[in-house]
């Protein structure tokens, strides 16, 4: 085993007197509901009344740092129920619970609320099921219960663990390490900002969609699909799914008082973190600067960043995420609510949101949003208003052209490709021109759905069915 990694089995009376845990910013809230709380309750009074001499209730992964105060234990998993234990001793009065009032910190929302449900409902539980042996069941749960404890030196190792370790398989989302590698880059940040930037980011895993009436993580969403794989469509790459090995194309340079420009062409980096940062300071705007929507509702839009743009890591990649998450809301979400960009929100409704289970459709879709997104992130929404049917003609030929479509034929897809490439290293329409020609080509009908078929039919474009192409070739 690797020199960095220490694990151990501990009682949980040992694993609580460490008061060196902590709950780092990059970790979600306390999302434990009642549910939870009684599973964990139940799974211990059932071993204690068993008469079992141990009994293991789950593991915790540790991240240790140096401090000048001493060693930090960061809980990297574990949380949820490392809280949960210190509220049943919290509701039985044990002493325990002292150690750690100056050290865990949970600074969302949603763990405070979630922290007093809990606790009313394990007073509950308690004294409906434990009368007068809470001292008893307090002795059984601090000296008999076990937690497979697991300390690492490295942030990364930390998560790699956590992986290995989580055991209903339900991995930590990629996005997620990119969160902790820079918010760990923000050393010129006070505690303040990384609180605020970690709630503003936990903010978008959980958006409401009008569209779809439901809660859609935004992050998961735009990291795996109008990021990831727009960034390498566009230098003519193969984009398959986005997972951990792939996070460092969203690692970049370093930009402080320590850490200087290294290259030559981070210097306009530099200089727009400079600017951005004025103007943040001094509250105003540059007379002349074009923003990609026409009206001036650009609240959480960083006018100075593009998708292709080298990563600045920390804060700055933050207010990154921050602008494609509102833009994709925007253009994507908020669907019926304003008048903004009506026509294209009405258009996709109606040519991408069509009721199908083929998941050909829904590859399509991604391209489509994905191609949109990069031609409004260079040319706005005036662009967009003037190339997205262009843009649709070219990604959904291939559904009338193909029986099935599959999600490596969509990855590799040439025409795709080439469609991100022209987008992104074209410096005005004229140089769209080519996108215009290849959006008329002829289509050869194999699968016929009706509502793209109309839209080629309206447009023009000819479509050749089975029928006439024998007729041809005779």
């Amino acid at each position: 085993m690797n020199n960095s990694i220490l694990a151990e089995i501990k009682k949980v009376k040992v694993v609580l007197k460490n008061d060196g845990l902590c709950i780092p910013v990059y970790q979600r809230p306390y999302r434990w509901k009642e549910k939870n709380v009684s599973l964990l309750l139940e799974d211990i009074f059932e071993a204690w009344q068993n008469g079992q001499q141990s009994y293991r209730i789950g593991a915790l992964i540790l991240h240790k740092e140096k401090s000048d105060e001493g060693n930090i234990y960061n809980i990297v998993d574990g949380q949820q129920r490392i809280t949960t234990l210190l509220l049943i001793l919290k509701v039985i009065g044990d002493p325990l619970v002292e150690a750690h009032i100056d050290t865990l910190r949970y600074p969302h929302g949603d763990s405070h609320e979630n922290i007093r449900s809990n606790h009313l409902f394990i007073m509950l539980w308690l004294k409906e099921n434990l009368g007068e042996r809470k001292k008893e069941f307090l002795l059984f749960l601090t000296e008999h219960c076990e937690m497979v404890e697991i300390v690492v030196d490295s942030l990364s190792e930390a998560f790699q663990m956590f992986d290995s370790q989580n055991g209903r398989g339900k991995e930590l989302e990629a996005y997620n390490l990119l969160k902790a590698y820079h918010i760990r880059s923000m050393d010129e940040e006070d505690q303040e900002t990384k609180i605020l930037l970690d709630q503003r980011w936990e903010n978008g895993t959980r958006v409401s969609s009008l569209a779809k009436g439901e809660s859609v993580d935004i992050l998961k969403q735009i990291f795996g699909e109008q990021l990831y794989r727009t960034r390498v469509w566009s230098r003519r790459g193969e984009a398959l799914g986005f997972v951990k090995k792939n996070i460092e194309e969203f690692k970049g340079f370093t930009i402080s008082q320590r850490d200087s420009a290294k290259y030559p062409f981070h210097n306009t980096h530099f200089l727009q973190l400079l600017a951005t940062r004025h103007l943040n300071h001094i509250g105003g705007s540059v007379k002349g600067i074009k923003g990609r929507f026409n009206s001036k509702l650009d609240e959480g839009i960083d006018p100075f960043v593009s998708i292709n743009q080298t990563i600045v890591n920390g804060k700055a990649f933050f207010d990154y995420i921050e602008t494609y998450n509102q833009i994709y809301q925007r253009l994507f979400l908020n669907l019926t609510d304003s008048q903004e960009l009506a026509e294209f929100k009405n258009f996709y409704k109606e040519q991408c949101l069509y009721k199908h289970n083929r998941a050909g459709d829904r590859y399509l879709c991604e391209v489509f949003k994905s191609l949109v997104f990069l031609l409004f992130d260079k040319f706005g929404e005036d662009g967009l208003m003037k190339y997205y049917k262009i843009l649709y003609a070219i990604i959904y030929r291939v559904r009338l052209e193909k029986q099935q479509v599959k999600y490596d034929f969509v990855a590799k897809n040439k025409s795709f490709i080439n469609a991100f490439f022209v987008i992104n290293n074209a410096k005005s329409y004229m140089e769209l021109l080519e996108l215009e020609k290849k959006s008329k080509y002829s289509i050869t009908l194999a699968k016929d759905v009706d509502k793209v078929r109309h839209f080629f039919t309206i447009n023009n474009i000819t479509i050749i069915t089975d029928e006439e192409l024998q007729v041809k070739l005779a």
